[in-house]
């Protein structure tokens, strides 16, 4: 009955080196890829949506530029009629719209050394998952041989433990057979 079972334990070893022999990629290495993948296309979103805010603040600091402008021709006009109050309130606009210009433009510089930085991030990305594609035989029979290592040693561990049960009832056996005679 061990031998029995010894022996198919044995045949599925070679199954499995037969199976590792083969040319297909394990489906860790695969999910190791579309993790990389998926990685790189999050960046990128983050990279679209940078470009976006990029052009929202862009916009809103020449909308601030023209406030002030627009300000800045009305308290003109009210100095020339003699409006004072009209002429400070004016004035105190321009001020208000020039600082949110300055503060929106460094916004946008802010935003551009972090799309830049991104950028080059993505590139590296990239690179890695292009290099990783590659490689991805040599990962592949790495990751095979790592696993066929482990299956081999359970495997061994599996057939002493038969081995030592075979023993065990063969004792018995003999033992039954001594008490018999």
């Amino acid at each position: 009955m061990f031998e029995n079972l010894r022996d198919a334990f044995r045949d599925a070893i070679d199954n499995f080196k037969t199976e590792l022999s083969r040319d297909q990629v394990p489906e860790a290495v695969d999910r190791l890829l579309a993790g990389m993948r998926d990685e790189v296309a999050d960046a990128k979103v983050r990279i679209r949506e940078l470009e976006d805010q990029i052009a929202r603040s862009q916009a809103e600091a020449e909308k601030e530029k023209s406030q002030a402008a627009t300000a800045l021709r009305r308290g003109k006009m009210a100095g020339e009629i003699g409006d004072a109050e009209t002429a400070e309130l004016a004035a105190q606009y321009v001020l208000k719209h020039e600082g949110r210009q300055r503060v929106l433009e460094q916004k946008v510089t802010a935003l551009q050394e972090e799309l830049t930085y991104r950028s080059k991030e993505v590139e590296e990305m990239l690179e890695k998952v292009k290099e990783a594609q590659t490689k991805r035989d040599s990962l592949a029979a790495t990751l095979g041989r790592s696993d066929a290592r482990d299956s081999i040693s359970a495997a061994d561990d599996l057939f002493g433990e038969l081995d030592r049960m075979a023993e065990k009832i063969g004792d018995e056996d003999a033992r039954a057979k001594a008490a018999e005679a």
